[in-house]
Parts: C-alpha cells; sequence; structure tokens
C-alpha cells in the first residue's frame, strides 16, 4: 500500500507543492453545510445507524478526489489507487479510540466490516498512530454544530485529510450538518475542497444512486 510517486519534474502543481511544503503548518481548514434532508431518512431504512452509512459517502467522496489520495512520503509526493477510513469511536468510560476500516465500493461489503471493526475498538480500545499514510481519518461529534474546526497537527501525519461530523440541525426546511475538512496546502488547493463537497452534496441528495 504505498502508493505509485507522481514525476515532480511534470507535476502541473510542482510550485505550489514547494511552496507550502516546508511550512511550519502546511494545513488548512474549511467547514461547510451539507444538506442531508434526503439521506437521513434513507438511512434510517438500512439499519446500521447513521454514522456508518454516513462514512461510507465520505468515503467515496474522498476516493473520487485523486488530490485527497495523495501523500507526502519522504518528499515524494505518492498516489493512493484507494484510502481507508479510520474512526474515532467513544467508549463507556467517555475516552475515545482509533478505529481502522477499509473503503469498499458497496455498501454490503463496506457496513458489515466497519460494524464489525467498531466492535474491536469497543472490546479492545488502541490509539495507535503508527504509519497510516494509505488512509484518511474521520472524527465524529454529535453533540455540537460548529462552524468552523481545527484538529492536531504533526509533520510525519499531515498530508492525510481528516474529516470532522458535526451536530446535524434544521434551516430553511432543510436538514444540514457541519462537515469540516483538514487538508495539506502542499496537496490540496480550494478547488480540489470544492470537488469532494461536491460529491458530497451530490452523494447525500441521491443516497440510492450509492447503495443500490
Amino acid at each position: 500500500m504505498r502508493g505509485r510517486i507522481i514525476d515532480l519534474e511534470n507535476y502541473p502543481r510542482r510550485k505550489i507543492f514547494d511552496a507550502f511544503k516546508d511550512r511550519d503548518i502546511p494545513t488548512y481548514s474549511i467547514t461547510s453545510l451539507v444538506d442531508i434532508t434526503a439521506f437521513k431518512p434513507f438511512a434510517k431504512e438500512l439499519a446500521h445507524g447513521f454514522f456508518v452509512p454516513f462514512s461510507f459517502l465520505l468515503s467515496k467522496a474522498v476516493n473520487a478526489v485523486p488530490e485527497f489520495r495523495q501523500r507526502i512520503v519522504d518528499g515524494n509526493i505518492r498516489e493512493f489507487e484507494r484510502v481507508h477510513p479510520g474512526f474515532t469511536i467513544l467508549q463507556q468510560d467517555r475516552t475515545f479510540a482509533f478505529c481502522d476500516s477499509l473503503h469498499f465500493d458497496e455498501f454490503a461489503e463496506y457496513g458489515p466490516h466497519a460494524q464489525e471493526q467498531i466492535r474491536r475498538s469497543h472490546e479492545h480500545p488502541i490509539c495507535d498512530t503508527g504509519e497510516k499514510h494509505h488512509m484518511f481519518f474521520i472524527s465524529n461529534l454529535p453533540w455540537i454544530s460548529f462552524t468552523a474546526i481545527t484538529n492536531p497537527f504533526d509533520r510525519q501525519n499531515s498530508s492525510i485529510p481528516i474529516i470532522s461530523m458535526g451536530k446535524y440541525f434544521s434551516q430553511g426546511g432543510q436538514l444540514v450538518m457541519p462537515i469540516g475538512v483538514q487538508v495539506n496546502h502542499a496537496l490540496v488547493d480550494g478547488i480540489h475542497l470544492g470537488d469532494f463537497y461536491n460529491h458530497l452534496n451530490d452523494f447525500c441528495a441521491n443516497p440510492s444512486h450509492c447503495f443500490g
């Protein structure tokens, strides 16, 4: 799971990459409201709760954007064919643990696997911070609706996107949820964030197209 190395000599963003890769804090964050009006009742029928089906849409949206699958490893840009979600899981004692899962194109595989990984995380909580460039991270904050969010930063994992889910609420006849995204500007620009949010909004508006 090392990904293919991108040829920097022919990389169209080379100057942008060089401008941001060595900055003290090369990451930036944005939060946008996502309309889940159509998705919420659809998810209820799946009998997997809310988080797992929504994380499936997040994983599909992340994997649909090549820049979200790129990582800086040993000074090179590596692009993975697919990246896999890792979750933060609330424990009974009000702490949380990390849960590594896998991306599948079909929810019939994704849902049961994610549920099993979550079950294992409850039984054997870990906070493993090893090499995870083949992943992206999802944090869930269902208690609060936020307008901005940042996450802890370390240079080793600075190119791994972090997606944050907030508490959904009604607004203008719609059900909306804040989704925060933290990315590395050496790899991801605003236009790529736009691609991600456009995919996610489309998936939420047409969930039957994603779940088969």
